[in-house]
């Protein structure tokens, strides 16, 4: 992944005493495992909770594109509070992770490579933006939903898209469960 930020924001925050680190260190969090979620609609940011050497850093970050394509903005970091602390308790005292190239060269060696795989992790995937093209009748309407509950049309699209694929979800589980009997 790449990462784009700026430098003199970078230079401010590793001066402060309660950061103590610029965007080139915080990079670090991306390649560990760390907790992620989005921390705002508009504009979309997502916050990931990782460690910076020995010290936990909450990053907050927009995904953008260019001509490259996707890449982190950084935006800002601080050390992470004790609230942010409980998604990522423990995770200190396991054993460093095993990058896939690792992986690969150890299998190339025909070593086993089994107890690197605990499924005991979720995978964080990059996120990816969709464009989708709508109807003027169905724009107002989710405008309209967007509007009574106070959030974003971009949470409203989230949030029934979740829903339906739970549905299906749900119906394709009580298919096959009837067909089993």
């Amino acid at each position: 992944m790449r990462f784009h930020f700026d430098e003199m924001k970078s230079g401010r925050l590793r001066a402060n005493p309660k950061r103590g680190v610029g965007f080139e260190e915080a990079q670090e969090v991306f390649s560990h495992p760390y907790y992620l979620d989005q921390r705002s609609d508009l504009p979309e940011q997502y916050r990931a909770i990782g460690w910076v050497g020995e010290q936990l850093y909450t990053i907050i970050f927009e995904v953008r594109q260019d001509e490259e394509g996707d890449y982190y903005h950084l935006v800002t970091l601080w050390k992470a509070t004790k609230q942010e602390h409980y998604p990522m308790k423990n995770t200190r005292n396991r054993r460093k992770p095993v990058s896939a190239d690792a992986i690969g060269r150890l299998a190339d060696e025909g070593r086993d490579v089994s107890r690197l795989f605990t499924n005991n992790r979720r995978m964080t995937g990059p996120i990816q933006r969709v464009n989708v093209d709508l109807a003027s009748g169905m724009l107002e309407e989710l405008d309209r939903s967007a509007k009574e509950l106070n959030i974003s049309r971009q949470a409203v699209i989230k949030t029934l898209i979740r829903q339906a694929l739970d549905q299906q979800y749900l119906a394709r589980g009580s298919r096959t469960s009837a067909k089993r009997r």
